[in-house]
């Protein structure tokens, strides 16, 4: 929050990049290591879309689905759930997504879901998914499955662009599905996707301009070792 916190670019010069695949209608992949600004990056670039006006863009984390014995049907539910909340933090009241607690169980419930959500909206909707790679087995493939199904729909009714974030490429997702199910690499279930964009740790020059942050907010003159 930058109220508060001390910030490096939250946009790593990646914002025209990412721009340029949501114009273009493109699924893509962000991809990086803990702790190096992933979350932050999705909700800056939500809300930036937001503010610009263009599109309606929301953040969703699907981590609350992240453990083996979940059934499809339970993940989806919670899938609506969490986007419906998560939502409101980024979203007008009229661009809100449809109430999730009359939808239901069905395996295809995020799809239905989000073409009825994109059929009521003005504008083409992006959406931001976080912890995609936490998800395991029949549910990591059925939630891709469903994001490839809706593709050739967009944007009238399918999101125009997803991101789908994690700490894997998609090509590396086949870890976390079963050894007995097919591969899960980058032909199928999810060979929609246009690039991958790797978030780098923190350089040099921004940890130095974070230390020299702190210095112009409180005085003290940290001594540099790099």
């Amino acid at each position: 929050m930058p109220e508060k916190h001390y910030m490096v670019d939250p946009f790593r010069n990646f914002y025209d990049d990412v721009l340029r695949l949501i114009e273009a209608e493109q699924y893509f992949v962000i991809h990086a290591p803990r702790q190096t600004g992933k979350t932050t990056f999705l909700h800056s670039l939500a809300h930036r879309l937001n503010q610009e006006g263009t599109y309606v863009a929301t953040v969703c984390s699907l981590e609350s689905a992240g453990y083996p014995s979940i059934s499809v049907e339970d993940a989806n539910g919670l899938f609506i759930r969490s986007l419906y909340q998560t939502a409101a933090i980024f979203l007008k009241e009229e661009d809100m997504p449809p109430g999730p607690y009359a939808y239901p169980a069905s395996a295809q419930l995020l799809r239905q879901y989000l073409a009825d959500w994109c059929k009521a909206l003005p504008k083409p909707l992006v959406l931001l998914l976080d912890e995609v790679d936490a998800l395991y087995d029949d549910v990591l493939i059925s939630t891709l499955r469903q994001l490839r199904d809706g593709f050739q729909t967009r944007p009238r009714h399918f999101p125009q662009s997803v991101a789908l974030v994690g700490l894997r490429d998609i090509r590396e997702y086949r870890l976390r599905a079963r050894a007995d199910n097919p591969s899960i690499g980058a032909g199928s279930p999810f060979n929609v996707k246009a690039e991958s964009f790797f978030l780098p740790v923190f350089t040099r020059e921004e940890v130095r301009a974070l230390l020299d942050q702190h210095t112009q907010d409180t005085g003290q003159v940290l001594q540099r070792l790099f």
